[in-house]
């Protein structure tokens, strides 16, 4: 890292951190919320396990994917752009019509690109998940075993196993790289471009600041190994206390998938909620701040651009317009709510003016772009 990356990285981690102070009451309610909403996302499914099966298990998949597709999706874009607006605001316009439309069709657009490179991954979860109960042993073992005559071993379960968790971690690394390609996307004012020009948007963002967006995935790797060291820490003892490794390999994997039948103690489930309360929701929270301050100041760089490339005679884009703040005179004889008023007032004015600055810049890069068609 050179002189100016660090120094960058500083400014970027200092704003983050005078974010959080100013607007601690903000983000924590953002938080609340998130959790909530995830949590009842997960509710329907608890409850399908808790009535011992009285009621089927897919019923309550269908449910928690319906709550959170309605409510987790399109809030975990009013959460990034709640706390983007903390750092860069200029250019939204908040009386748009259809907010909620646009967040949930450019979360389910964003969703949909990221489970695309997921596919692998999630279908070796399947496998070692849902095939494991409803097949029999040796139906569900006939593909590791292929696996190891692949790689030119016998047919043996162990190194078949191993090398399916080789596979499902190598896919993972793709998957993750697959969502963090269109991280930007859930950081963009949706609500003003609507699904595709965000989608554009993300895309300028990544080719214009690669260097930016590596480095900030990195420190968000620090950021979260705390809470795998945690994990870690708890869920390796679980496993061996209930694994004997020194049994053939088909029992060793009999006796890990059973594991998921085998509820935790409360100490364990303590300690889990102690890494995720200590070791997760802070560093996740500053994460998040930090991201949001890193892609405010990322829109703002490609706002200017695409202004400079404008009045320079190139091709533009949709730009996100620009205003300098209105000063607000106050007449020695306000009082504080007079005050107060005249200030919304001019925030409201101040809007209404950046919306229509919004709809003829998107007007005249659309003509533009069927003149040059």
């Amino acid at each position: 890292m050179t002189r100016g990356d660090h120094q960058e990285s500083l400014s970027i981690r200092r704003t983050a951190w005078k974010g959080i102070r100013k607007h601690f009451d903000s983000i924590s309610t953002i938080a609340i919320v998130t959790i909530a909403l995830r949590a009842a996302a997960f509710l329907p499914l608890l409850l399908c396990v808790d009535f011992g099966g009285k009621l089927p298990t897919w019923m309550g998949l269908i449910a928690g994917a319906a709550i959170y597709i309605a409510g987790a999706v399109p809030m975990r874009f009013w959460s990034r752009e709640k706390m983007r607006r903390m750092f860069y605001s200029r250019h939204l316009n908040h009386r748009q019509q259809k907010v909620y439309e646009k967040w949930l069709k450019t979360g389910l657009l964003r969703y949909a690109r990221g489970l695309v490179w997921g596919l692998p991954f999630l279908a070796g979860l399947v496998y070692f998940t849902v095939f494991y109960s409803i097949l029999d042993v040796q139906t569900f073992l006939m593909p590791l075993r292929s696996l190891a005559i692949l790689v030119g071993h016998e047919p043996d379960t162990s190194t078949g196993f191993l090398v399916a968790m080789g596979l499902i971690a190598f896919f993972g690394l793709i998957f993750a790289y697959g969502w963090w390609r269109d991280l930007p996307v859930e950081y963009l004012p949706a609500r003003s471009l609507g699904p595709v020009k965000t989608l554009h948007w993300s895309r300028r963002i990544r080719k214009n600041h690669k260097k930016e967006l590596r480095r900030n995935t990195f420190v968000n790797f620090l950021l979260c190994l705390p809470a795998f060291i945690g994990l870690g820490a708890v869920l390796v003892p679980y496993v061996l206390s209930h694994v004997d490794f020194s049994l053939s390999g088909e029992m060793v994997l009999n006796q890990l998938l059973r594991l998921r039948r085998t509820p935790p103690s409360p100490r364990e489930l303590l300690m889990l909620a102690a890494v995720v309360l200590l070791l997760y929701l802070p560093f996740c929270i500053f994460r998040k701040t930090r991201n949001a301050a890193l892609m405010g100041r990322l829109i703002k760089a490609n706002s200017h651009s695409s202004h400079s490339s404008s009045s320079s005679g190139k091709k533009r884009e949709y730009s996100l317009p620009e205003m300098p703040p209105k000063k607000v005179d106050f007449h020695p004889s306000m009082t504080g709510g007079q005050k107060i008023k005249e200030i919304q007032s001019t925030v409201i004015s101040e809007e209404r003016e950046l919306a229509e600055d919004s709809a003829r810049l998107s007007q005249k890069a659309e003509q533009n772009d069927h003149a040059a068609g």
